[in-house]
């Protein structure tokens, strides 16, 4: 099954020099994957305009059907994504009075006023439609160039979250009939490489399903297998899959514990 694919681009140089963890493309990355969409890559770029510019003209060629990009929203210098965006596709950027007045009213329930820098941020390309802001003063935004649905979104994770679910998720599920299904469950007392061969057999079984071990989230101990198929004939397999998948361990490896994962 053909799915249609996505991109995620992240701006900021504190993603590239170790300052801040990358969180926004795993979450973007989740949700793409249960929306169905195939996402084929994700790159973070300095606040280099130059530097931007060529790589969104890269992106362009490539055609995904859909393109997300966070980061490079605010009011200071180096938050140029919008003006990468501009110069990338050719849409001049104007001020958006439904965005300025989103502005406004955020700083002034905080007590602002409008400033240069903060009515920067009304600045939107032409056709763009305005994704509002829910956690803070930077409205995000969506447009469509040659076919493909580019998002506009804030770095901060609240803020990106904020939107990427009332307004992404939504308007991706009506566009997109094809669904993710997956299941996942951790083991426990084994080493990867015992569970490599009932792994490998489960996938041949199932070729058409994602059939993969990783290490345990975060501080936890173990290994997580993760299942996952596209379009309504995977839900059944997937179930089937793991099934088999865990009558092989526990057949196999007499040491091991299943235990269900979480989330």
């Amino acid at each position: 099954m053909s799915l249609p694919t996505a991109e995620i681009v992240c701006l900021g140089n504190e993603l590239l020099i170790g300052v801040t963890i990358n969180t926004n493309a795993a979450f973007i990355g989740e949700q793409l994957t249960k929306l169905g969409y195939e996402v084929r890559r994700v790159t973070s770029i300095r606040d280099d305009l130059e530097l931007a510019l060529e790589f969104f003209k890269e992106v362009f060629e490539r055609k995904p059907n859909v393109i997300v990009v966070t980061g490079g929203l605010g009011p200071t210098y180096d938050d140029i994504q919008l003006e990468v965006i501009s110069k990338a596709t050719g849409l001049e950027l104007v001020e958006n009075r439904e965005a300025l007045k989103q502005i406004k009213k955020y700083y002034t329930k905080k007590g602002y006023g409008l400033t240069p820098e903060r009515k920067k941020m009304a600045l939107l390309p032409k056709t763009a439609r305005v994704l509002d802001n829910g956690v803070g003063g930077a409205p995000g935004c969506h447009l469509i160039y040659k076919g493909m649905e580019i998002f506009c979104l804030p770095g901060v994770p609240t803020e990106m979250k904020d939107i990427f679910i009332r307004h992404i998720v939504p308007y991706l599920a009506k566009k997109n009939s094809i669904r993710m299904f997956e299941t996942k469950f951790m083991l426990l007392n084994c080493i990867e490489s015992q569970i490599a061969p009932y792994i490998n057999k489960v996938k041949k079984d199932y070729p058409e399903l994602y059939v993969k071990s990783h290490p345990a989230y975060k501080d936890k101990v173990g290994i997580v297998i993760h299942i996952s198929g596209t379009g309504e004939e995977s839900e059944k397999k997937v179930e089937e899959a793991k099934e088999e998948l865990q009558k092989l361990f526990l057949e196999n490896v007499p040491s091991i514990e299943i235990v269900p994962v979480e989330g």
